[in-house]
């Protein structure tokens, strides 16, 4: 970490971390049930009846750990998820950690910046605030952004060129690209 950077909050970003822990789960699980399936096929065509039993018998016991895998993977994601539905609070500092990127940005990718900026304004969507409510676009770090370009409206412009267009902040187009669309009009 550089000097001037400082960390957000630990556990940035809960839900979706939690979301992928959850994801996680379930592709064990397929996995798991692939290895089942892999031995009971095993099983059906095994000439040797007690290699035939031994396969069964442990894909008999690794169903049950596998079934008890998916039911409370799915149990805790959806109570983890129903009450992170309604939390305010992780909301509110997820929203915050966002407006720290955006303000900390390095100019270096303008997607990532627009990512982080889509982020934010579906964060404030779950505490009923607007992203110009917390944040200017003039607060934003940029490339000095050449006059021409800047009626476009060009707001953010990253050290290879492109630029962060349009009034929501959505449009990600190349400097050349930007001046080709200003000439059509």
């Amino acid at each position: 970490m550089k000097n001037n950077e400082k960390p957000v909050f630990f556990s940035t970003h809960l839900h979706d971390d939690l979301e992928h822990a959850f994801e996680d789960l379930r592709r064990i699980h397929g996995e798991i049930t692939g290895v089942i399936r892999s031995m009971e096929d095993s099983a059906a065509h095994c000439s040797d009846s007690e290699r035939e039993k031994e396969l069964r018998f442990y894909a008999d016991a690794i169903l049950g750990p596998a079934d008890d895998l998916e039911k409370w993977a799915t149990t805790y994601a959806d109570a983890v998820n129903a009450q992170l539905e309604g939390n305010h609070l992780v909301y509110e500092r997820d929203t915050y950690q966002t407006l720290v990127r955006i303000l900390q940005w390095d100019g270096v990718d303008v997607r990532q910046l627009a990512r982080w900026i889509r982020e934010m304004k579906e964060l404030t969507s779950h505490i009923g605030l607007d992203v110009p409510y917390l944040l200017h676009v003039k607060q934003i770090p940029t490339e000095p952004i050449p006059e021409d370009v800047a009626k476009y409206p060009v707001f953010v412009m990253d050290k290879q060129g492109y630029c962060l267009c349009g009034m929501d902040l959505a449009e990600v187009r190349y400097i050349d690209e930007v001046r080709e669309l200003m000439e059509e009009k």
